[in-house]
């Protein structure tokens, strides 16, 4: 046969699978969770479910895809397993007590029986006995940003919503119109025009991909008098230049300019340089009411960032929904010399046991904020906590479940969360 049949069949099969299809694939958890006994704890059901509306959507070609990753899974799962031992087993040894060889073991194993991928058993700190015995508790990244919320999304039709979570402008136009505090959009760019103002104004500016992810393609520029402009690596450029910069940077995607806003004053020695924001997940309870479930304080680490992201290299540390009470921080667990803190690991500043100032307004505005969004099932907020309160940088429609459960050493799976959505996953999709 020749190569052009050959491409023109994976073309078709890749064009009757659903998103995702191939990264659930290879981690083999739709295989693995189906054959999980049902013990009726909503961590299960959310694996159970997860898995099973991978079958029914994916279809005879997306099931094919399914059966031929988990085939993959194992040597994909053993290289995967060397390299993250090599990068974190040294330290993992020092701390514990066990050994590079059992720890690669312990990687395996969990992943041929629970489909868990090697960089998580870092992450979770699963080579810790207590951690290893409820691995089958925490949410993993497959089934939740690449999975169950997806699923919940199509099943509710909830298109214009999602539209407005993941394009910036749009969310900042939605808050403003439910009567929410929103960090002013200034001006959107694209296709090298700048359209809402005629020229940058004399502040400090944030620059962002409207659809950007995770703190990609973001910038920070300090307005220092003269008609000139800092960026966080020190260079100065006039606004002509930065405008012209702008310019160039929305030829390839749209881009968001912002104006950049600063902590409440009691929080500036939290971080380095770039704002701290704390993330607020939200869920919809039995009849609709958004609950807050999570919180986590997210701090840049270095001064030559312009994001706190976690997965960007900043650290985090969990909130107490009660008081705003701050735990241990910690980083994501993935290199050779991630740690847990109690001061903070650049400036000195205290962490643990710090309370965040406007808590109380903080959680209020996150359920409110749901509220206009209230046909999603699960939201992320990213909240600043500003001197005169709190104020929204941005929703995610799809809130990372890794910081939550790194910071708070507890799987989600059980949680509050856990059990608001394995109600929403039976309800939409048991038989």
């Amino acid at each position: 046969m020749r190569s052009t049949d050959y491409q023109s069949r994976w073309l078709r099969l890749a064009k009757a699978m659903k998103p995702n299809t191939l990264v659930k694939a290879l981690s083999g958890a739709p295989l693995i969770w189906s054959m999980l006994a049902d013990d009726g704890t909503p961590a299960t059901t959310i694996h159970r479910m997860f898995s099973q509306q991978c079958w029914r959507e994916d279809g005879i070609a997306g099931g094919a895809v399914l059966v031929a990753g988990a085939v993959f899974m194992l040597p994909t799962l053993m290289v995967a397993a060397t390299v993250y031992t090599s990068r974190c087993g040294a330290r993992v040894r020092i701390d514990t007590g066990k050994s590079r060889p059992r720890q690669w073991a312990e990687q395996v194993s969990l992943g041929v029986r629970l489909a868990v991928p090697p960089p998580w058993y870092y992450i979770f700190e699963l080579y810790r006995p207590t951690h290893y015995q409820r691995a089958a508790e925490y949410l993993y990244r497959s089934e939740t940003k690449s999975g169950i919320y997806d699923m919940l999304r199509r099943q509710r039709g909830c298109h214009e919503s999602t539209e407005g979570l993941r394009d910036k402008a749009l969310f900042g136009i939605r808050c403003r119109e439910h009567g929410l505090p929103v960090v002013d959009t200034l001006a959107t760019a694209r296709d090298g025009v700048i359209e809402g103002i005629d020229t940058l104004p004399d502040a400090d500016l944030f620059f962002k991909p409207i659809s950007g992810a995770g703190g990609r393609g973001a910038s920070r520029w300090i307005f220092i008098g003269d008609n000139r402009y800092r960026a966080s690596d020190g260079q100065v450029v006039t606004k002509e230049v930065l405008q012209a910069h702008l310019c160039e940077l929305s030829r390839d995607e749209r881009y968001l300019v912002r104006r950049y806003v600063t902590a409440e004053p009691t929080l500036s020695d939290l971080t380095p340089g770039a704002l701290s924001t704390v993330r607020v997940v939200t869920c919809l309870d039995a009849t609709g009411t958004p609950e807050a479930t999570h919180a986590v304080f997210r701090m840049a680490s270095s001064r030559d960032v312009v994001v706190d992201n976690f997965h960007a290299g900043g650290v985090a540390a969990s909130v107490d929904l009660a008081t705003g009470t701050l735990g241990m921080a910690t980083d994501l667990g993935l290199s050779a010399d991630s740690r847990w803190w109690s001061t903070h690991p650049t400036t000195g500043a205290p962490i643990l046991g710090r309370r965040l100032p406007h808590w109380e307004a903080v959680r209020d505005l996150a359920t409110r904020a749901h509220c206009a969004f209230g046909d999603q099932v699960a939201i992320g907020w990213d909240i600043a906590i500003l001197e005169n309160g709190p104020c929204l940088i941005e929703g995610n429609k799809s809130p990372d479940l890794d910081i939550v459960q790194r910071t708070s050493r507890t799987p989600a799976g059980n949680s509050r969360l856990g059990d608001l959505l394995a109600q929403h996953l039976t309800n939409a999709f048991a038989t």
